[in-house]
């Protein structure tokens, strides 16, 4: 028993150090692309770690299957602790983005194999308790973390926001290895190298096109829409070929259960909401609003307490209501809060934007780790760490591309906005609060109106978000959370759900 909660303890560490990264990187990466001269390629930093993370997610999940979770935690926590040094020892945006999609390597498979390993530790009554307890921590990240990522910028100087990483991911590391009892691995299974590479193909011609569009080329230029169409053409071969697979990289063959594919395409959107407005809301208080890099961080605590209130509680509305009437208002609160954001303008007080937030929190808290817990139990006990890597390898897609689109939206805006005129400053400038220090009050605000034209457009896909959220938690199959669960097989889920 000591060894499981010891295990536990490394694994929710590690989830916590996740999750420190996330809101303290959200909060300094106005102020670091300002420094490197990269707030043009500002979103690179966030879809290339991604994007990688993608990839890392069925990697490390289908690894975790065939060979354990002790050894593959292990490696996956190191890839990230020394790509966190890499980062912070960047002097260039080049090598910041470099090292970023190393990190998402990481951080990938720290995700996917945390939260298997909680699926394997507990059932589901326990497990919907550990789950709201993550989101919880999640929450707490939320306060604490942009916090720290102001401060630590202010005062220790930028490259500590990822150098505070190493004694969080030690720890993790030193408790998992220690208590972990490991459970039989599927060593007759072999992985899908071919899937692997076709989804690489497609995840990296994907963020090609976003690039091409954030560099000034048209949504419909001959390069873009070539790498659009050389994205579809590897789904298309991905699909085929993880068809004849006997271990499926992607195991797609999962979205044929109700509630697995229903509850996976909400937790999705909530996702991506979760990214768009912890990517790009910092931008807009230092880059709009003239605020410092603890202005943006203070800005996510009004969304950590409704956060942290409904994930505290979410184990019991599973219980009690079951996932379909925790997603229909996650939903709705997700789409208010992004539509406040729209709304949103230079003359706009910091209160208002984080006014906006306060409804996200509560969208987040009542869908983010409420519909994993769907995804997991959608499943049999085997089949855990595919539909756990699925899951995550989905969430992560989504949060890609919505955070890409939403920085070509801006790039586009800021490119077809560009201020004339003697001794304009350029973006960079104006976001990083020391050498905006220098500007004229009209040097400020040369960029003040293309900058906030461009955010509240991107945050328009938001509202999109959201409302296709709200679509997909309509399929839900209505019932309690206990009425789906299986540990016989996937036909008994469907035929259930």
């Amino acid at each position: 028993m000591k060894g499981k909660w010891a295990a536990t303890l490394g694994i929710l560490i590690g989830i916590f150090l996740s999750a420190m990264d996330a809101t303290i990187i959200a909060t300094s990466m106005p102020t670091i692309m300002a420094r490197l001269d990269g707030i043009e390629v500002y979103f690179l930093v966030f879809s290339v770690y991604l994007i990688t993370m993608v990839v890392s997610i069925g990697t490390f999940g289908r690894l975790s299957d065939i060979y354990g979770r002790k050894k593959l935690h292990l490696i996956a926590v190191s890839i990230f602790i020394v790509s966190s040094i890499l980062c912070g020892l960047s002097t260039t945006k080049e090598q910041l983005i470099l090292f970023r999609g190393l990190q998402g390597i990481g951080a990938g498979g720290m995700g996917a194999l945390s939260f298997t390993m909680i699926g394997d530790l507990f059932p589901l009554k326990q497990r919907a308790r550990v789950q709201a307890a993550i989101s919880g921590i999640w929450g707490i990240a939320t306060l604490i973390g942009p916090l720290a990522g102001g401060f630590i910028t202010e005062n220790w100087g930028w490259p500590w926001v990822f150098y505070v990483n190493l004694p969080f991911g030690l720890i993790s590391a030193l408790l998992v290895q220690i208590s972990w009892k490991e459970l039989n691995p599927l060593r007759n299974q072999k992985l899908d190298i071919p899937g692997a590479l076709l989804l690489i193909g497609a995840s990296s011609a994907l963020l090609i096109a976003f690039t091409l569009v954030g560099r000034g080329y048209g949504w419909t230029s001959s390069w873009v829409l070539l790498s659009f169409g050389g994205t579809v053409l590897f789904l298309i071969l991905l699909a085929r070929v993880e068809k004849k697979s006997a271990t499926p990289f992607v195991a797609y063959d999962l979205y044929r259960v109700r509630l697995f594919a229903a509850c996976g395409l909400t937790g999705c959107f909530a996702v991506a909401c979760l990214f768009g407005a912890t990517s790009y809301m910092p931008l807009f208080i230092q880059g709009v609003l003239g605020g410092t890099p603890s202005e943006a961080g203070l800005v996510f605590l009004p969304m950590m307490g409704p956060w942290v209130l409904c994930s505290g509680a979410s184990g019991f509305l599973l219980i009690r209501f079951g996932y379909r009437k925790l997603a229909l208002p996650g939903m709705i609160f997700l789409g208010s809060g992004f539509t406040l954001m729209v709304r949103l303008s230079p003359e706009s007080t910091w209160l208002e934007a984080a006014g906006s937030l306060v409804l996200v929190g509560f969208g987040l808290g009542l869908t983010v780790a409420p519909m994993l817990i769907a995804a997991q139990n959608a499943v049999p006990k085997i089949r855990m760490g595919a539909a756990t890597s699925l899951s995550q390898f989905s969430r992560s897609m989504t949060g890609a591309i919505t955070v890409a689109i939403m920085g070509a939206i801006i790039a586009g805006t800021l490119s077809a906005q560009r201020p004339d005129g003697p001794n304009i400053p350029s973006p960079n400038e104006v976001v990083d609060p020391i050498k905006r220090d220098s500007l004229t009050e009209e040097q400020r605000d040369a960029w003040k109106g293309p900058l906030s034209d461009g955010l509240t457009r991107a945050f328009f896909v938001g509202i999109v978000a959201a409302a296709l959220g709200f679509i997909s938690a309509l399929a839900i199959p209505k019932g309690k959370a206990q009425d789906f669960v299986s540990d016989e097989g996937t036909e008994k889920v469907r035929e259930t759900g």
